[in-house]
């Protein structure tokens, strides 16, 4: 169950600041209805969030490495990312030593249709 989640208040999960406050984005107001309490690190202080930090620079990397690769266009960046979650998703974590997916669903992942991103495949 998520009991919090520290952000850096980005206006784009938020909400945008008007003259009268912040004013609510979807995710703050998902998090009021769920009872998730929202933990915010100081602006410019990337080091509070590390954890987050660190996975959004893995999934950078990989989608690079993918990206690089392979021979597809640059446009399919957001195809690479989606791929890189799904991998990340059906890693292991030091913290818990299970997956993300097992810990979601209550079964173990399966990685028997993974392929090689971006290479030659023939549909029938």
């Amino acid at each position: 169950v998520i009991k919090i989640v520290r952000s850096d208040r980005g206006g784009e999960y938020y909400g945008r600041f008007t003259e009268m406050g912040q004013r609510e984005g979807p995710l703050a107001r998902f998090l009021k209805e769920e009872g998730i309490v929202p933990q915010y690190t100081m602006p410019g202080s990337a080091y509070q969030n590390g954890v987050a930090e660190r996975r959004n620079r893995t999934l950078k990397e990989m989608v690079r490495a993918m990206l690089n690769y392979s021979t597809l266009p640059l446009t399919l960046w957001g195809e690479a990312l989606r791929t890189a979650v799904h991998i990340q998703n059906r890693v292991p974590t030091k913290a818990v030593r299970t997956t993300p997916y097992e810990l979601w669903t209550g079964r173990k992942p399966s990685l028997s249709y993974m392929h090689i991103w971006g290479c030659p495949a023939e549909a029938k």
